[in-house]
């Protein structure tokens, strides 16, 4: 497998942003099956891009929208990212679900995978890319874990559209259609190796650790028996009684609980807003019944050493593969870290940039939510998860 990565931070004159893409390009030489990955600013005129990218380079394209992106130089605010992967033993399936909704989001999913995969073996599959945005009354669960159970546990990686925050701007990308609400998929088989690594950083907590006691999907009811707009009030958390996602960015919650194999799991967990009515929570993501909750303070050296921790542990992985020449690298990271970085957003990229090998092309961005597989401590595999607040790194 080889990839080269493309990148313009010109999202108004699509002539010249097209144009800028094609130059880079060059000579590269595909091979018999080759896909593109797709990360675009919102603000970018997506209809008209995903229909032009497809009559110039003739591959099958899957995307997203995205607040930031990562390219080999580091951190971009705006601009068009464009990742082609090819080979010639290995395959790129791709495909989006219709329009989702609650109702129709497992079986939509479900179509989809068995509809990539017809005539596939089990076995050969080796990878999943998803990307997605779910209606406001969807978790990313709802994506990962009906994935997870399609593909009998093997990786799933990716992440959730983003926007400038304002959180309705999300889209996907599939060929030359864009979806408001969807799930693009990219099953690849064949002889494709992949190393994936994630992690978080959180070193301070505020003195207080609390107990899940009533949920309502993903709204946390009450914790201590409490409703948690009290229980938070009592741990001298500051809660806005307006609707704002962007206010608990720099205080995630660190969730633990038992797994139904027995093992602990500890993820991030994102506090979206605090509803006035019924002192309930609601979280990008699900908190189960019953896991232990710390209020986490997160800082710009946390971000920092845990991005230096995931890069040093893929990368070390990496080179012990001595049978494969990996050569592409991919990153999913938090857009709360995003937030947390202020105008410091560069020093995310400088935790990892200068580690990556030469001759491997990357690309990334900044989602609502990461989706790859996670291990419960003294549980016996890894399963598909849905995280928060989190940086992750797929080396392929």
């Amino acid at each position: 497998m080889k990839s080269v990565a493309l990148f313009t931070d010109e999202i108004d004159d699509l002539d010249i942003a097209i144009d800028e893409l094609v130059s880079q390009f060059g000579d590269f030489k595909l091979e018999a099956h080759s896909a593109g990955l797709l990360f675009a600013h919102s603000d970018t005129d997506l209809e008209e891009l995903a229909g032009r990218l497809q009559e110039e380079f003739g591959v099958p394209i899957v995307g997203t929208t995205a607040v930031a992106m990562f390219t080999m130089e580091g951190f971009k605010n705006e601009g068009i990212s464009l990742h082609i992967f090819t080979s010639g033993d290995c395959v790129f399936h791709t495909g989006c679900t219709n329009e989702l909704t609650a109702a129709n989001a497992r079986a939509e999913i479900t179509a989809l995978y068995n509809n990539l995969t017809a005539g596939v073996d089990d076995e050969d599959v080796k990878l999943v890319l998803a990307y997605g945005n779910p209606t406001l009354d969807m978790m990313g669960e709802d994506f990962v874990d009906t994935l997870d159970e399609l593909c009998h546990g093997v990786p799933v990686y990716g992440g959730l559209a983003s926007d400038s925050f304002v959180m309705d701007e999300c889209r996907i990308v599939c060929g030359k259609r864009v979806m408001n609400h969807a799930l693009a998929l990219m099953v690849i088989t064949g002889k494709v190796q992949k190393v994936i690594q994630y992690g978080f950083n959180v070193e301070s907590t505020l003195d207080y650790e609390g107990v899940v006691t009533e949920v309502q999907g993903n709204m946390v009811m009450k914790l201590d028996d409490m409703p948690l707009a009290e229980a938070l009030d009592k741990a001298g958390f500051s809660i806005n009684p307006e609707v704002n996602v962007c206010d608990y960015v720099n205080t995630p919650f660190r969730i633990r609980y038992r797994t139904e194999e027995g093992g602990e799991m500890e993820l991030m967990r994102q506090l979206a807003f605090v509803d006035k009515e019924t002192g309930g929570g609601l979280f990008l993501g699900k908190v189960p019944l019953g896991a232990n909750v710390q209020i986490g303070i997160i800082s710009k050296e946390d971000i920092h050493d845990s991005v230096e921790e995931v890069a040093v542990r893929a990368l070390a992985e990496v080179k012990k593969r001595h049978d494969y020449d990996f050569s592409t690298l991919i990153i999913t990271s938090c857009a709360s870290r995003l937030m947390s970085y202020a105008n410091d957003i560069e020093l995310e990229a400088q935790g990892y940039v200068h580690m990556i090998p030469e001759g491997m092309s990357m690309s990334g961005f900044y989602s609502f939510g990461e989706i790859c597989p996670s291990r419960a401590a003294g549980g016996s595999r890894e399963k598909n998860t849905f995280h928060n607040t989190t940086f992750t790194m797929l080396v392929m």
